[in-house]
């Protein structure tokens, strides 16, 4: 187990507790989501955390799998199954370039606050094209900390960054401006769709776009 998976086992209890901060955005971006989903759709949530938003997804799809690298995240998430339909939604433990994920097999796949994380960032919106069906949308929302940012976000970043420095705080962190990832999903031949900015303390890029 590698110190990310442990970082965000440490943090699973707690998680839905912390994200409350970030509410009145979840439900921007989810009901942005829903514009793109249809009933007949087969979604990857990559990097679901708990489920929170997966499960908010499920009514308008055929069948959402969540997946995320930590299992106590996952565990947390099975819990919720019972909220709804256990038919419709699956989750498990592993990362995008799992095996058992079929190229080709996903209609969308979903992704809300992973890429700014990732040290291969490249390879990882790489891989999403090759597990989306042709023309399937790719979803995602993701930090754009080298954008504006409200004087509260800027402290608590600036105190993040002296952490991560002392080997406390040990996730990868890019510094993506909005323009930054709008050219990382389009390297890797998908199309733009819709490239919004949304500002909720710090500036989040929401992005659909649609595999070549």
């Amino acid at each position: 187990m590698n110190k990310t998976q442990k970082f965000w086992d440490k943090q699973a209890k707690k998680y839905d507790y912390s994200e409350r901060q970030f509410e009145a955005v979840f439900k921007e971006v989810i009901t942005k989501t829903k514009e793109y989903l249809n009933t007949n759709d087969n979604v990857l949530d990559f990097g679901c955390a708990t489920g929170t938003k997966t499960l908010e997804l499920v009514d308008g799809v055929h069948h959402i799998h969540g997946l995320d690298i930590s299992i106590e995240m996952i565990n947390e998430a099975i819990k919720k199954i019972s909220e709804k339909e256990a038919k419709k939604v699956s989750f498990s433990q592993g990362n995008i370039f799992n095996s058992d994920l079929e190229e080709a097999s996903f209609d969308k796949i979903v992704s809300y606050g992973v890429i700014h994380l990732l040290d291969d960032s490249e390879k990882v919106i790489r891989r999403i094209h090759e597990l989306l069906k042709p023309d399937g949308l790719f979803i995602s929302t993701t930090a754009c900390l080298g954008d504006k940012m409200a004087f509260k976000n800027r402290i608590e970043f600036s105190a993040y960054s002296v952490i991560k420095k002392l080997g406390i705080f040990p996730l990868h962190l890019n510094l993506f401006t909005t323009s930054d990832v709008e050219k990382l999903v389009t390297s890797q031949n998908f199309s733009l769709l819709k490239a919004e900015k949304i500002f909720h303390g710090i500036t989040i890029s929401f992005i659909v776009a649609r595999r070549h």
